[in-house]
């Protein structure tokens, strides 16, 4: 994006800058949309230890590795569209310009519908056909993509048993508090009951009247 600052690195928990960190960004990754998801996790999930803020940027990357593959799969499956189109015979300028057009996804245009029926398919059909060719690469990055969401299942379950080990701990808090009010309550009125004792020892007793 214009305006995105090239200098300023994509936000990172204190806990990756202290491990050194790592650049989460691949050439053409918008800063400012790491940053807009990045934000939206730590609030979604309510993330405010330094701790809880390392595990949800940990899930938030988990979800921006699914978005690249989904990417990457649109890719492959557009370079297949590409290559039905074009054989041997084509031209370097004019693979150019069929991939232009179908990476720039101008399917409404007269260009791109006469090139699709020339090679005797519609949209549909060249779609299909190139997912079927390109079946093998699809596979792989579904792969990825399930690996991803394993592992975000395994870190969602570890931050909610960081933020309810967290709960507990205040809990046991308030409860000891209280025990300890009720503690203090009691050993007051027992401290009571002995100086009443006493108070009651040391005062004379009434003479008899014989």
């Amino acid at each position: 994006m214009a305006n995105e600052s090239k200098d300023a690195p994509p936000p990172t928990s204190r806990a990756s800058q202290a491990a050194g960190g790592n650049w989460p960004l691949l050439p053409g990754e918008s800063k400012t949309l790491y940053k807009q998801g990045f934000d939206a996790t730590i609030k979604e999930l309510g993330a405010s230890t330094e701790l809880q803020i390392f595990v949800a940027e940990k899930i938030f990357q988990c979800i921006w590795w699914m978005r690249r593959y989904e990417t990457q799969k649109q890719s492959v499956i557009l370079e297949g569209m590409v290559s039905e189109l074009t054989d041997y015979s084509t031209s370097a300028d004019q693979r150019l310009a069929i991939r232009q057009l179908i990476f720039g996804q101008m399917w409404d245009e007269e260009v791109t519908k006469e090139l699709i029926n020339e090679n005797a398919h519609t949209p549909a059909s060249l779609l299909e056909e190139a997912m079927s060719n390109r079946k093998d690469e699809l596979i792989k990055l579904d792969q990825q993509i399930a690996l991803r969401m394993k592992t975000l299942m395994q870190l969602q379950q570890s931050y909610e048993a960081l933020v309810n080990r967290s709960i507990m701990q205040e809990r046991l808090k308030l409860q000891n508090a209280l025990l300890k009010r009720d503690l203090e309550a009691i050993d007051v009125q027992e401290v009571k009951q002995v100086e009443s004792k006493i108070y009651s020892d040391d005062k004379p007793k009434a003479k008899s009247g014989k």
